[in-house]
């Protein structure tokens, strides 16, 4: 099973009564997962752990909230920018993605993440994105492109290089950050607005991220079914067509694979097997293997510092080398 665990964060959350409606959605969705597969009883506790992080508002940071970056008829799409006060030139952009199982679509639950990579130089745009139950996919790979293209529009305006933006995520997020970032598929990029705007990134990190579909487990492969609405035996070329590793191409971003050996849902072969033919196409990867961590160690500590400076010092090093490469 993978992706169900981080349904019931509620901790950080002001329970008004528009957050009792949302708390009663995600208890009434954390129990249709449950019911469907028993592994996500360890997914809900592991998410109730007290060593999970918590979004804190940071000195160092401006947050710009409720964007609307891309919008298809009257469903509007949102993001919140999270800024470093303190950078004097273009920094590079980030759009961060959430897991969930593709059905949790609430960009508060990755502000935590968005505000330590702004913390460290980077504006980082936690995008919310239309869920398996309103578009199947390619819906939600189409609204990370749409936001690509919103960030680099927009990226004078915020401080943001144009010329530097890539994509982060974990599980699903990080299924999402990959395939957005290295796919060339026309069919992918979608109508979300600013479609005259390049959705090409620099750089992807990716972690604990599903590249091929196919070779999840039983229980991973039910929740992908969901958000392919297809099983493997109906549509086998949508599912190898909804796998990273069938997009790998020479000319791809440079891509940082972050993976817990512990992990038990996405196993860590998926990220081994996938840099290996990245490299071999061309291109520049690099695979941290976490001693220990468990599926969605971003979100816990001991790990989450470190995830967080190796992901500001990569998009950093990226920005550094395209520079060093133009003069």
């Amino acid at each position: 099973m993978l992706l169900a665990k981080d349904v019931m964060p509620f901790s950080s959350y002001n329970f008004t009564s528009r957050w009792r409606y949302l708390m009663v959605a995600t208890i009434v969705l954390a129990i249709r997962i449950i019911s469907n597969d028993p592994l996500a009883i360890r997914a809900t506790q592991l998410s109730n752990d007290p060593t999970r992080v918590q979004y804190h508002p940071s000195p160092r940071v401006r947050v710009v909230p409720a964007i609307v970056f891309a919008r298809y008829g009257k469903r509007a799409l949102r993001l919140d920018l999270y800024l470093p006060i303190d950078n004097r030139e273009a920094v590079p952009g980030v759009i961060v993605i959430r897991g969930g199982g593709w059905m949790v679509n609430d960009r508060k639950e990755s502000a935590h993440v968005a505000s330590a990579l702004a913390e460290r130089g980077v504006a980082a745009a936690s995008i919310e994105y239309r869920t398996a139950d309103e578009a199947a996919f390619p819906g939600a790979v189409q609204d990370v492109k749409a936001a690509i293209r919103w960030m680099r529009a927009n990226a004078k305006l915020y401080g943001i290089s144009p010329d530097v933006i890539g994509t982060l995520g974990g599980s699903s997020g990080g299924h999402m950050a990959l395939l957005a970032g290295i796919s060339n598929d026309h069919d992918l990029e979608g109508k979300g607005g600013n479609n005259n705007v390049s959705s090409r990134v620099q750089a992807v990190v990716a972690m604990a991220t599903p590249t091929d579909l196919l070779r999840l487990d039983a229980g991973g492969r039910s929740v992908v079914a969901r958000f392919l609405h297809a099983s493997p035996a109906q549509d086998p070329k949508l599912w190898a067509r909804a796998s990273p590793i069938n997009h790998i191409n020479a000319g791809g971003p440079s891509v940082l694979l972050l993976h817990g050996t512990a992990d038990e849902n996405v196993l860590p072969e998926q990220s081994e097997t996938f840099a290996e033919l990245y490299r071999r196409a061309g291109g520049q990867v690099e695979l941290v293997l976490l001693p220990k961590a468990p599926h969605p160690f971003w979100n816990y500590t001991p790990w989450f510092e470190d995830t967080m400076n190796r992901a500001a010092a990569f998009f950093h090093r990226v920005a550094n080398d395209l520079q060093k490469r133009s003069k």
